[in-house]
């Protein structure tokens, strides 16, 4: 005959932690994704202009979208002119409700006499409020 042991289970509160790791892992919702057409205009050896794509679905609010290159940015436009622009250094920043025109066409122009034909998306994040 085999006998089961019962055992108690355990609870722990730990006070120190912070509940707001766990609201942040669901900060994205749906799925988004940027693609790069390639060169949309070269303005001599003066830099030029490389044409993305961001296209999503399934995201209901304000998204945040954060794109990396490999070269420093000169400007960002896009073809929906309620969505926030910014740029820093090789890191854009659009701010855009999920109802904008949708696939956005995101202008990534280089002005500082570098080959439009070398500028690459590194890679991107987003986040959604």
């Amino acid at each position: 005959m085999t006998t089961k042991t019962y055992k108690k289970p355990v609870l722990t509160i730990d006070s120190d932690l912070s509940e707001g790791i766990y609201a942040a892992s669901g900060s994205t919702q749906g799925t988004l994704n940027v693609t790069d057409y390639g060169v949309w205009d070269r303005w001599g050896t003066n830099g030029g202009k490389r044409l993305a794509q961001a296209s999503w679905s399934d995201i209901d609010g304000t998204i945040t979208l954060t794109i990396n290159f490999n070269d420093t940015v000169d400007e960002i436009e896009t073809d929906d002119a309620s969505v926030q622009k910014s740029w820093s250094g090789k890191t854009a920043t659009l701010t855009f409700a999920s109802t904008a025109s949708n696939p956005l066409s995101i202008g990534i122009h280089l002005n500082h006499e570098t080959s439009i034909d070398d500028l690459k998306i590194t890679g991107f994040t987003y986040s959604v409020n």
